[in-house]
């Protein structure tokens, strides 16, 4: 086996100027960082009260003494005085008022319709049977006429309740006819929401004897 060639020496990678220059920048740096950190120590320092030599740091204002009525007697070294018993309580503040709205008023009930009158309805009775008079004999041989009006009271059946004279004719016999006559007469009766009611109508009655 032939022999191998010597390998060349290896060349270090800083040389001994550059590394001294190296470690004492190093140095440096570091002498730098420590004056600073000390630097900021004593800067940073809290003022602890009660230590010995320490006065209060200048520019600060002390606090103002308080008045003598608030200034307690047992109490002067808090500098905060016993409460006043002279000053009366305040008064609670007054409610405001309420506004009471009156109960509402009961609605009236409606009103009853008014009765209506129908196209039915009569005011006044109508004759329906009406026989003639009688002339009377003695009036019609002396030729006596005139008229009377009868006065009549018609119940709710269309028969004669009550009649009298409303205007005579100046001679009894005529009258007396009339009256006779009229009560033997039929009508229709009244009516008032469709029921029959009694009602008066006047009747006229001429005696005529020339007829």
């Amino acid at each position: 086996m032939a022999d191998l060639p010597p390998a060349p020496p290896r060349r270090p990678l800083l040389s001994p100027r550059a590394g001294l220059r190296l470690a004492l920048a190093f140095g440096i740096g570091l002498l730098l960082f420590l004056l600073i950190w000390l630097d900021q120590r004593d800067d940073n320092a809290f003022y602890r009260p009660g230590a010995p030599g320490s006065v209060a740091p200048p520019g600060e204002p002390l606090p103002a003494p308080l008045p003598p009525d608030l200034a307690g007697a047992g109490d002067s070294a808090s500098g905060l005085g016993a409460p006043r018993t002279d000053v009366p309580p305040a008064a609670p503040a007054a409610e405001a008022p309420q506004v009471v709205e009156p109960p509402p008023a009961p609605t009236p009930p409606p009103a009853a319709p008014a009765p209506t009158r129908t196209t039915a309805d009569l005011a006044l009775p109508v004759p329906i049977n009406t026989p003639p008079p009688r002339y009377p004999r003695e009036a019609l041989r002396r030729g006596i006429g005139g008229t009377v009006r009868v006065r009549v009271t018609v119940g709710p059946t269309g028969g004669v309740e009550r009649l009298d004279l409303a205007q005579a004719s100046g001679n009894r016999e005529l009258d007396r006819a009339a009256l006779e006559t009229v009560r033997r007469w039929r009508f229709r009766p009244a009516t008032r929401d469709g029921q029959p009611v009694s009602a008066e109508v006047v009747v006229p009655l001429e005696f005529d004897p020339r007829r």
